[in-house]
């Protein structure tokens, strides 16, 4: 009989290990933000799912009552291209396959590929981006071009930790 023992070693140093402190919950507003009018509030209740590997986030928002949106991101880093990765599914039935374009001590922006692309997107480019202001604290939100512009702001939120 042959044995075969497999050695994992779980306690090596990733860069995810940085994003870690998200898990927990977390809720913030935004104003007038995110092709909407009036307080956009929300809460993200991010966990390690399915394993250390990965930060899953579940998120609603509502505007003055009225729920917006629901959404679940699957947040990793690929080793083989050795930058940041995130899936995000919106109840508004579409797909954002984020990857990272930059990243800093504390902030990862992503390019954003949709699908399938709604209609009213089509020509548009999109950004995402993370932010650590403390670890309590942090900063979500989106930029958008048309063909042959530069970014701008679309919407930000600000999320405080409250568990």
């Amino acid at each position: 009989m042959v044995v075969v023992r497999w050695r994992v070693n779980m306690s090596s140093s990733s860069p995810m290990d940085e994003w870690r402190f998200l898990i927990g919950t977390w809720k913030g507003t935004s104003k007038d933000h995110f092709g909407e009018k009036g307080v956009i509030e929300g809460v993200t209740v991010f966990s390690s799912e399915p394993s250390e590997k990965f930060i899953l986030a579940k998120g609603e928002s509502w505007c003055e009552g009225r729920l917006l949106n629901r959404s679940i991101s699957l947040f990793f880093y690929d080793s083989v291209d050795q930058k940041f990765k995130r899936k995000s599914f919106f109840s508004y039935g579409f797909v954002n396959n984020e990857v990272e374009y930059t990243r800093a001590e504390g902030e990862i922006k992503f390019n954003i590929e949709i699908e399938p692309m709604p209609k009213t997107f089509e020509g548009t480019r999109w950004r995402s981006f993370i932010r650590k202001m403390s670890n309590t604290k942090i900063a979500m939100g989106l930029e958008v071009a048309k063909q042959g512009e530069e970014f701008k702001q679309y919407g930000e939120s600000i999320l405080i930790k409250t568990k």
